[in-house]
């Protein structure tokens, strides 16, 4: 499915409501953005894992990626269940 669309004066652009529907992308949907090269882009839809953070919990953000530590262990079920949660 390919569709055309334009660039705003801010560069924004509008995802088709045929896509937004399949992805389930709505106003606070994560996209990835990934400039593949020579006019390539691509868009990758991802999902925020809520997990009750508390001080033993920080968030990091680096230009190697991202991830949680968690400085007294975790029980990783409660990760699996939040996965499995926007999995569906």
């Amino acid at each position: 499915m390919k569709h055309t669309v334009i660039p705003s004066v801010k560069g924004q652009v509008t995802i088709p409501q045929q896509i937004r529907d399949k992805y389930s992308i709505g106003k606070n949907t994560p996209i990835i953005v990934e400039d593949k090269g020579k006019g390539t882009l691509t868009f990758t839809v991802t999902r925020i894992v809520s997990i009750q953070a508390d001080d033993n919990t920080s968030y990091y953000e680096d230009k190697g990626g991202f991830g949680l530590i968690f400085k007294n262990g975790m029980d990783p079920r409660k990760l699996i269940d939040a996965i499995k949660k926007i999995d569906g």
